[in-house]
């Protein structure tokens, strides 16, 4: 029999060695959670947050009003995104487009690497968890400032986890979390949603026996600091009207695609699904209650997500760490060593074959990042063709745009102002109206011309107005399969 130093030595490694099992199984996740997302990068509202970051710095000024448009020409613009649209603007004259690329890559890995520090159970598990929430968070993951609120909602969360876990009560970090959230992007809100669902579990949770989080001086301090957070939040260039912008922004917004309800006859919206349908056999099944912060905020994000896809991101990261650690409480320990598996082989060779596919898997990431940021690829769903020809021929006038193309413009024709573009909570109701009136070829839309005193009309040939401008005395000056232009 070995001698007891002899067992505990092998305790040792076998310690080591299921340590070094855990970081290759966390390192492959996140690099397939980088590749999942190393995506072209084409959104139509990244377009102006690069055209914003570029007018930022010509200028040396943070940009408070509109000097884009001409239809809001000098209106005072809530920029909540300065700092995010500076650095991304930055990294793009740096990198070009594979810099992009690259950077929705590794915030995401960085994102679900913080959400796996909230997570419980096998490494496998937590793995697979990882890869699931991020396919579920991928119809919503674009080159936009909004990537780094999904990484501030995973910290914020994670540290309101360690806090009741034991962790030292540091609530102060949330007053500089939140005055430099308020100066990235706009969803500091949900940031807000989350400490309110937190504060209301952590209060029942007291009051009803139902778990034992933190004390209530501890919720009391928290509930303190959230308040002066949200007096944080007013530390930036726009003040208190920065608080209107996440409220605005739903009310203009309802004919934007990202806000309508999740089409669940796509199959891409399923895994978010799937992570409440686990979540509820978890419950069912588990031997240790979760906390009612935990539940309430899933019950609240998920309440979004149902509302609108833009919620949808957010909701993944949320619910993914709950579900893992639902879960993580309906198995035995020897399922959970059976998921951990065994060492067939020596160490070297493991290690050796670990490294390979590591570095296999992060080769591919940027590769893919690469191939999939060319020029071709990028502005394939806009219309260069379309912007080259107005710049060589520059016919003058009033030019109105596509809605999905006024940032694309803003960012490669800043001679022609726009009509309108992705700011929808700067032009507001009205004036979104007044474009849909014209691109519907409604009647209404013909005043709406001459109002404006528009000249030029730069469109998908699809929309209904098209058909109709020829017969309105309106000639086509140039055509292709993306765009059409017509001048009067």
């Amino acid at each position: 029999m070995p001698s007891g130093p002899l067992l505990a030595a092998g305790r040792t490694r076998k310690t080591a060695s299921h340590r070094d099992a855990d970081r290759f199984v966390l390192t492959v996740a996140l690099l397939l959670v980088a590749l999942i997302t190393a995506r072209t990068p084409a959104d139509p509202d990244m377009w102006w947050h690069l055209a914003a970051g570029r007018e930022m710095l010509a200028r040396g000024e943070i940009l408070t009003r509109d000097v884009f448009s001409y239809t809001r020409s000098g209106a005072p613009w809530t920029n909540a995104f300065w700092l995010a649209d500076i650095g991304m603007y930055l990294l793009q004259r740096v990198g070009g487009f594979p810099a992009l690329s690259l950077a929705m890559a590794l915030l995401a890995a960085l994102t679900m690497a913080i959400v796996h520090r909230q997570m419980a159970g096998p490494s496998i598990l937590r793995a697979g968890f990882l890869v699931l929430a991020t396919v579920a968070a991928a119809p919503a993951w674009s080159p936009r400032p909004q990537l780094l609120s999904y990484l501030l909602l995973a910290l914020l969360d994670c540290l309101l986890r360690r806090w009741r876990e034991g962790a030292p009560k540091r609530f102060w970090l949330l007053v500089p979390l939140f005055a430099l959230w308020a100066n990235l992007h706009g969803g500091f809100i949900w940031g807000f949603l989350l400490l309110v669902a937190v504060l209301a579990g952590e209060t029942l949770d007291r009051l009803t026996g139902w778990g034992n989080g933190l004390a209530w001086r501890d919720i009391r301090n928290l509930a303190l600091f959230t308040a002066l957070s949200a007096l944080a939040v007013l530390l930036n260039p726009n003040g208190p009207a920065i608080w209107r912008l996440p409220f605005y922004t739903v009310s203009v917004s309802l004919r934007i695609q990202e806000w309508h309800s999740p089409d669940f006859h796509r199959i891409d919206f399923h895994p978010m699904l799937w992570l409440l349908f686990l979540l509820t056999v978890g419950l069912a099944r588990s031997r240790e209650r979760p906390d009612l912060g935990s539940l309430f905020k899933v019950l609240g994000f998920a309440y979004m997500a149902f509302v609108s896809v833009r919620a949808v991101a957010v909701y993944a990261i949320v619910t993914a760490p709950v579900v893992a650690r639902v879960l993580a409480g309906t198995m035995s320990p020897a399922l959970g060593e059976r998921l951990r598996g065994r060492d067939a082989l020596p160490l070297p060779v493991r290690r050796l074959i670990n490294g390979a596919l590591v570095v296999a898997l992060a080769a591919a990431v940027l590769a893919r990042a690469l191939l999939l940021s060319s020029p071709a690829r990028v502005e394939r769903s806009y219309p260069a063709a379309a912007v080259a020809w107005l710049r060589e021929h520059r016919p003058e006038g009033n030019l109105l745009n596509s809605y999905n193309w006024g940032g694309y413009l803003l960012w490669a024709l800043p001679e022609y102002p726009v009509f309108a573009d992705g700011r929808a909570d700067l032009y507001g109701d009205e004036l979104l109206s007044q474009w849909w009136q014209v691109v519907s070829g409604e009647e209404a839309g013909w005043d709406v011309l001459e109002q404006w005193g528009v000249r030029l009309i730069l469109l998908e040939p699809d929309w209904p107005v098209v058909r109709e401008l020829p017969a309105r005395g309106w000639r086509e000056l140039y055509q292709d399969e993306v765009a059409v232009i017509f001048g009067r």
